[in-house]
Protein backbone atom coordinates (compact mmCIF):
# COMPACT_ATOMS: atom_id res chain seq x y z
CA UNK A 1 0.00 0.00 0.00
CA UNK A 2 1.28 3.21 -0.27
CA UNK A 3 1.41 5.67 2.52
CA UNK A 4 -2.07 7.62 1.78
CA UNK A 5 -3.70 4.06 1.60
CA UNK A 6 -2.15 3.24 5.04
CA UNK A 7 -3.14 6.34 6.79
CA UNK A 8 -6.82 5.64 5.38
CA UNK A 9 -6.72 1.87 6.96
CA UNK A 10 -5.61 3.29 9.88
CA UNK A 11 -8.55 6.20 10.24
CA UNK A 12 -11.15 3.66 9.14
CA UNK A 13 -9.73 1.12 11.85
CA UNK A 14 -10.66 3.20 14.19
CA UNK A 15 -14.52 3.17 13.90
CA UNK A 16 -14.94 6.73 13.43
CA UNK A 17 -12.69 7.60 16.77
CA UNK A 18 -9.80 9.56 16.56
CA UNK A 19 -6.28 8.24 15.59
CA UNK A 20 -3.60 10.65 16.92
CA UNK A 21 -0.90 11.51 14.82
CA UNK A 22 2.24 9.98 17.04
CA UNK A 23 0.02 6.44 16.50
CA UNK A 24 -0.07 7.25 12.76
CA UNK A 25 4.03 7.98 12.68
CA UNK A 26 4.73 4.93 14.36
CA UNK A 27 2.78 2.74 12.30
CA UNK A 28 3.76 4.08 9.17
CA UNK A 29 7.42 4.48 10.17
CA UNK A 30 7.65 7.90 9.52
CA UNK A 31 7.79 11.12 11.27
CA UNK A 32 4.86 13.87 11.96
CA UNK A 33 5.56 16.19 9.73
CA UNK A 34 5.61 13.87 6.75
CA UNK A 35 2.09 12.37 8.42
CA UNK A 36 0.62 15.90 7.85
CA UNK A 37 2.41 15.94 4.37
CA UNK A 38 0.27 12.66 3.23
CA UNK A 39 -2.87 13.85 5.02
CA UNK A 40 -2.15 17.00 2.84
CA UNK A 41 -2.46 15.02 -0.68
CA UNK A 42 -5.32 13.16 0.62
CA UNK A 43 -6.70 16.64 0.97
CA UNK A 44 -5.67 17.61 -2.29
CA UNK A 45 -7.80 14.53 -3.76
CA UNK A 46 -11.05 14.91 -1.89
CA UNK A 47 -10.51 13.87 1.58
CA UNK A 48 -11.81 15.93 4.51
CA UNK A 49 -10.56 15.42 7.76
CA UNK A 50 -11.71 16.59 11.39
CA UNK A 51 -8.20 17.20 13.36
CA UNK A 52 -8.68 17.89 17.23
CA UNK A 53 -5.68 18.37 19.39
CA UNK A 54 -4.75 15.69 22.10
CA UNK A 55 -6.95 13.33 20.21
CA UNK A 56 -5.78 13.36 16.55
CA UNK A 57 -7.72 13.07 13.28
CA UNK A 58 -10.34 10.96 11.72
CA UNK A 59 -12.10 10.67 8.07
CA UNK A 60 -15.04 13.62 7.80
CA UNK A 61 -15.52 13.52 4.44
CA UNK A 62 -14.71 11.22 1.22
CA UNK A 63 -13.90 11.98 -2.20
CA UNK A 64 -16.88 10.89 -4.83
CA UNK A 65 -15.22 9.92 -7.96
CA UNK A 66 -12.83 6.93 -8.10
CA UNK A 67 -9.92 7.49 -5.83
CA UNK A 68 -6.90 5.06 -6.03
CA UNK A 69 -5.35 5.40 -2.36
CA UNK A 70 -9.54 4.74 -1.04
CA UNK A 71 -9.88 1.97 -2.83
CA UNK A 72 -6.53 0.52 -2.55
CA UNK A 73 -7.39 0.35 1.58
CA UNK A 74 -10.88 -0.74 1.38
CA UNK A 75 -10.41 -3.87 -0.76
CA UNK A 76 -11.43 -7.03 0.93
CA UNK A 77 -8.49 -9.04 2.95
CA UNK A 78 -8.12 -12.08 0.50
CA UNK A 79 -7.71 -8.98 -2.42
CA UNK A 80 -4.93 -7.11 -0.93
CA UNK A 81 -2.83 -8.62 -3.71
CA UNK A 82 -3.93 -6.36 -6.34
CA UNK A 83 -2.32 -3.25 -6.76
CA UNK A 84 -4.69 -0.40 -7.88
CA UNK A 85 -3.83 2.47 -10.43
CA UNK A 86 -6.35 4.92 -10.81
CA UNK A 87 -6.21 7.43 -13.97
CA UNK A 88 -8.28 10.88 -14.74
CA UNK A 89 -8.27 9.78 -18.29
CA UNK A 90 -7.05 7.49 -20.32
CA UNK A 91 -7.34 6.52 -23.84
CA UNK A 92 -8.31 2.55 -22.67
CA UNK A 93 -8.14 0.75 -19.05
CA UNK A 94 -7.35 -2.50 -21.00
CA UNK A 95 -4.54 -0.93 -23.58
CA UNK A 96 -2.99 0.71 -20.01
CA UNK A 97 -3.31 -2.98 -18.22
CA UNK A 98 -1.70 -4.67 -21.64
CA UNK A 99 0.71 -2.05 -21.24
CA UNK A 100 2.01 -2.79 -17.90
CA UNK A 101 2.22 -6.38 -18.27
CA UNK A 102 4.02 -5.57 -21.30
CA UNK A 103 6.34 -3.22 -19.31
CA UNK A 104 6.79 -6.69 -16.54
CA UNK A 105 4.75 -5.07 -14.03
CA UNK A 106 3.76 -7.24 -11.39
CA UNK A 107 0.52 -8.87 -11.07
CA UNK A 108 -1.99 -8.84 -10.24
CA UNK A 109 -2.94 -4.93 -11.02
CA UNK A 110 -6.89 -3.03 -11.58
CA UNK A 111 -6.54 -0.19 -13.76
CA UNK A 112 -9.05 2.25 -13.16
CA UNK A 113 -9.84 5.97 -14.97
CA UNK A 114 -12.91 8.45 -14.45
CA UNK A 115 -13.05 8.59 -18.51
CA UNK A 116 -11.78 7.02 -21.97
CA UNK A 117 -10.97 8.59 -24.68
CA UNK A 118 -10.93 5.16 -26.81
CA UNK A 119 -13.00 2.46 -24.36
CA UNK A 120 -13.87 -0.24 -26.68
CA UNK A 121 -16.02 -3.54 -27.23
CA UNK A 122 -16.55 -6.36 -28.64
CA UNK A 123 -15.59 -6.12 -32.64
CA UNK A 124 -13.80 -2.82 -32.32
CA UNK A 125 -16.63 -0.95 -31.40
CA UNK A 126 -16.56 2.24 -28.93
CA UNK A 127 -17.32 1.80 -25.69
CA UNK A 128 -18.79 5.11 -24.75
CA UNK A 129 -16.90 6.31 -21.87
CA UNK A 130 -17.52 9.91 -19.87
CA UNK A 131 -16.57 10.70 -16.82
CA UNK A 132 -20.05 10.56 -15.49
CA UNK A 133 -19.55 8.62 -12.11
CA UNK A 134 -19.47 5.48 -14.04
CA UNK A 135 -16.90 2.62 -13.74
CA UNK A 136 -14.02 1.44 -16.92
CA UNK A 137 -11.68 -0.97 -15.31
CA UNK A 138 -9.07 -3.62 -16.22
CA UNK A 139 -8.01 -6.37 -13.95
CA UNK A 140 -4.37 -8.02 -15.55
CA UNK A 141 -2.84 -11.30 -14.59
CA UNK A 142 -0.21 -13.69 -16.17
CA UNK A 143 -2.74 -17.04 -15.40
CA UNK A 144 -0.04 -19.74 -17.57
CA UNK A 145 -3.14 -21.61 -18.23
CA UNK A 146 -3.95 -23.60 -21.65
CA UNK A 147 -5.60 -21.19 -23.99
CA UNK A 148 -7.91 -24.04 -24.12
CA UNK A 149 -9.04 -23.13 -20.13
CA UNK A 150 -10.54 -19.46 -21.45
CA UNK A 151 -13.34 -20.36 -23.33
CA UNK A 152 -15.90 -20.34 -20.12
CA UNK A 153 -13.86 -17.14 -18.38
CA UNK A 154 -15.72 -14.22 -19.67
CA UNK A 155 -19.07 -16.05 -18.75
CA UNK A 156 -17.74 -17.14 -15.55
CA UNK A 157 -17.05 -13.52 -14.76
CA UNK A 158 -19.89 -12.42 -16.25
CA UNK A 159 -21.85 -14.16 -13.52
CA UNK A 160 -19.91 -13.20 -10.72
CA UNK A 161 -20.42 -9.79 -11.84
CA UNK A 162 -24.17 -10.06 -11.93
CA UNK A 163 -24.20 -11.70 -8.65
CA UNK A 164 -22.22 -9.38 -7.25
CA UNK A 165 -24.34 -5.84 -8.63
CA UNK A 166 -27.37 -8.52 -6.97
CA UNK A 167 -26.23 -8.34 -3.50
CA UNK A 168 -24.73 -5.06 -3.43
CA UNK A 169 -27.31 -2.90 -5.02
CA UNK A 170 -30.45 -5.45 -4.93
CA UNK A 171 -31.20 -5.45 -8.47
CA UNK A 172 -31.64 -8.18 -10.44
CA UNK A 173 -29.10 -8.17 -13.74
CA UNK A 174 -28.80 -10.76 -16.03
CA UNK A 175 -25.78 -12.10 -18.49
CA UNK A 176 -26.42 -11.84 -22.45
CA UNK A 177 -24.51 -14.58 -23.77
CA UNK A 178 -21.15 -13.65 -24.36
CA UNK A 179 -20.67 -10.49 -22.59
CA UNK A 180 -23.19 -8.57 -22.07
CA UNK A 181 -25.32 -7.50 -18.79
CA UNK A 182 -28.39 -6.58 -18.66
CA UNK A 183 -31.27 -4.97 -15.87
CA UNK A 184 -34.87 -4.60 -17.08
CA UNK A 185 -34.14 -5.46 -20.64
CA UNK A 186 -31.11 -2.51 -21.35
CA UNK A 187 -27.64 -3.05 -21.58
CA UNK A 188 -25.83 -1.94 -18.07
CA UNK A 189 -22.46 -3.41 -18.86
CA UNK A 190 -20.18 -5.08 -21.18
CA UNK A 191 -16.68 -7.65 -20.61
CA UNK A 192 -13.89 -6.99 -23.14
CA UNK A 193 -11.48 -10.24 -22.69
CA UNK A 194 -8.30 -9.81 -23.98
CA UNK A 195 -5.24 -12.57 -23.48
CA UNK A 196 -1.15 -13.04 -25.28
CA UNK A 197 -0.74 -16.73 -25.87
CA UNK A 198 1.05 -19.46 -26.99
CA UNK A 199 0.49 -22.23 -28.40
CA UNK A 200 0.67 -24.08 -24.81
CA UNK A 201 -0.49 -21.46 -22.27
CA UNK A 202 -1.74 -18.11 -21.66
CA UNK A 203 1.24 -15.50 -20.58
CA UNK A 204 -1.43 -12.58 -20.46
CA UNK A 205 -5.05 -12.38 -19.54
CA UNK A 206 -6.73 -8.74 -19.34
CA UNK A 207 -10.40 -8.61 -18.50
CA UNK A 208 -12.26 -5.09 -19.33
CA UNK A 209 -15.43 -4.02 -17.66
CA UNK A 210 -17.48 -0.71 -18.34
CA UNK A 211 -20.33 -0.52 -15.93
CA UNK A 212 -22.96 1.84 -15.74
CA UNK A 213 -23.44 3.09 -12.22
CA UNK A 214 -24.23 7.08 -11.27
CA UNK A 215 -24.60 8.02 -15.25
CA UNK A 216 -28.02 9.12 -16.52
CA UNK A 217 -29.98 8.98 -20.22
CA UNK A 218 -28.68 12.02 -20.81
CA UNK A 219 -25.24 11.40 -20.47
CA UNK A 220 -25.60 9.48 -23.20
CA UNK A 221 -25.40 9.57 -27.30
CA UNK A 222 -28.93 9.79 -28.48
CA UNK A 223 -28.56 6.05 -30.03
CA UNK A 224 -27.46 4.67 -26.51
CA UNK A 225 -30.78 5.68 -24.44
CA UNK A 226 -33.19 3.78 -25.37
CA UNK A 227 -31.06 0.57 -24.85
CA UNK A 228 -28.74 1.71 -22.20
CA UNK A 229 -29.44 1.88 -18.94
CA UNK A 230 -27.80 2.89 -15.36
CA UNK A 231 -27.52 1.25 -11.58
CA UNK A 232 -29.09 4.65 -10.41
CA UNK A 233 -31.27 4.90 -13.28
CA UNK A 234 -32.78 1.53 -12.01
CA UNK A 235 -32.47 2.24 -8.15
CA UNK A 236 -33.13 6.00 -8.04
CA UNK A 237 -29.88 6.31 -5.67
CA UNK A 238 -26.48 7.56 -6.63
CA UNK A 239 -23.91 4.79 -5.15
CA UNK A 240 -20.35 4.98 -3.40
CA UNK A 241 -18.62 4.09 -6.85
CA UNK A 242 -15.43 3.94 -4.31
CA UNK A 243 -16.65 1.11 -2.18
CA UNK A 244 -18.61 -0.64 -5.03
CA UNK A 245 -15.22 -0.95 -6.69
CA UNK A 246 -13.82 -2.54 -3.62
CA UNK A 247 -16.33 -4.92 -3.60
CA UNK A 248 -16.69 -5.66 -7.05
CA UNK A 249 -12.66 -6.54 -7.49
CA UNK A 250 -12.58 -8.58 -4.46
CA UNK A 251 -15.64 -10.71 -6.40
CA UNK A 252 -13.59 -10.55 -9.46
CA UNK A 253 -10.34 -11.73 -8.03
CA UNK A 254 -12.19 -14.43 -5.70
CA UNK A 255 -13.35 -15.92 -8.76
CA UNK A 256 -9.99 -15.52 -11.09
CA UNK A 257 -8.29 -17.38 -8.19
CA UNK A 258 -11.29 -20.31 -8.30
CA UNK A 259 -10.67 -20.55 -12.11
CA UNK A 260 -7.15 -20.65 -12.14
CA UNK A 261 -7.22 -23.95 -9.59
CA UNK A 262 -10.27 -25.03 -11.36
CA UNK A 263 -12.66 -25.13 -8.84
CA UNK A 264 -15.39 -23.27 -10.47
CA UNK A 265 -17.04 -25.55 -12.81
CA UNK A 266 -20.18 -26.75 -10.55
CA UNK A 267 -20.68 -23.68 -9.16
CA UNK A 268 -20.83 -21.82 -12.78
CA UNK A 269 -23.34 -24.21 -14.46
CA UNK A 270 -25.36 -23.30 -11.31
CA UNK A 271 -24.59 -19.61 -11.47
CA UNK A 272 -25.75 -19.44 -15.00
CA UNK A 273 -29.16 -21.02 -14.70
CA UNK A 274 -29.75 -18.20 -12.31
CA UNK A 275 -28.33 -15.41 -14.29
CA UNK A 276 -28.77 -16.62 -17.89
CA UNK A 277 -30.63 -13.95 -20.02
CA UNK A 278 -31.67 -15.92 -23.58
CA UNK A 279 -32.70 -19.01 -21.30
CA UNK A 280 -35.33 -20.70 -23.26
CA UNK A 281 -36.20 -17.37 -25.31
CA UNK A 282 -36.70 -17.31 -29.52
CA UNK A 283 -32.93 -15.14 -30.68
CA UNK A 284 -31.46 -14.55 -33.67
CA UNK A 285 -27.86 -15.13 -34.08
CA UNK A 286 -25.49 -13.53 -36.68
CA UNK A 287 -22.50 -15.95 -37.03
CA UNK A 288 -20.05 -14.25 -39.41
CA UNK A 289 -22.07 -13.72 -42.86
CA UNK A 290 -25.43 -15.78 -41.69
CA UNK A 291 -27.67 -15.33 -39.39
CA UNK A 292 -29.57 -18.25 -37.54
CA UNK A 293 -32.63 -18.50 -35.29
CA UNK A 294 -34.08 -21.11 -32.68
CA UNK A 295 -34.65 -21.16 -29.37
CA UNK A 296 -31.39 -20.14 -26.82
CA UNK A 297 -31.07 -23.78 -24.66
CA UNK A 298 -28.45 -22.42 -22.58
CA UNK A 299 -24.68 -23.60 -23.10
CA UNK A 300 -22.10 -26.30 -22.87
CA UNK A 301 -19.34 -27.06 -21.04
CA UNK A 302 -16.92 -25.32 -23.18
CA UNK A 303 -19.05 -22.08 -22.60
CA UNK A 304 -20.69 -22.44 -26.29
CA UNK A 305 -24.53 -21.34 -26.62
CA UNK A 306 -26.67 -23.93 -27.60
CA UNK A 307 -29.25 -23.33 -30.06
CA UNK A 308 -32.63 -25.41 -30.96
CA UNK A 309 -33.54 -25.02 -34.46
CA UNK A 310 -37.02 -24.96 -35.94
CA UNK A 311 -36.65 -29.32 -37.09
CA UNK A 312 -35.23 -30.16 -33.17
CA UNK A 313 -31.99 -29.98 -33.62
CA UNK A 314 -28.97 -28.46 -31.98
CA UNK A 315 -25.96 -26.16 -32.65
CA UNK A 316 -23.41 -24.77 -30.37
CA UNK A 317 -22.15 -21.94 -31.68
CA UNK A 318 -19.00 -19.98 -30.22
CA UNK A 319 -18.83 -16.74 -31.67
CA UNK A 320 -21.58 -14.43 -32.84
CA UNK A 321 -23.82 -11.63 -32.10
CA UNK A 322 -27.79 -12.54 -30.62
CA UNK A 323 -30.57 -10.73 -30.94
CA UNK A 324 -33.73 -11.67 -28.87
CA UNK A 325 -36.68 -11.97 -30.81
CA UNK A 326 -40.34 -10.78 -29.80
Amino acid sequence: MSKESLIISELLAANHDFTSGNLLADRLGISRVAVWAHMEKLREQGFEFEAVRSKGYRIARYPETLNQSLIQAILPSHAQELRVIAHEEIGSTNSEAERLLANDATDPILVLSRSQTQGRGRFGREWHSAKNGNLYASFAFRPHVPPARLSTFTLWMGVNICACLNNYFRVQSNVKWPNDIHIDGKKVAGILTEARMDSDHTRELILGVGLNINSSTGDWPTELQSIATSIRQITGVKADLNHFTAILAGRVYQAYKQFIADSYRSAMKEMWSDHDLLINRKISLLHGKSRISGIARGIDLHGALVLEREDGSKVQIRAGEVTIEK
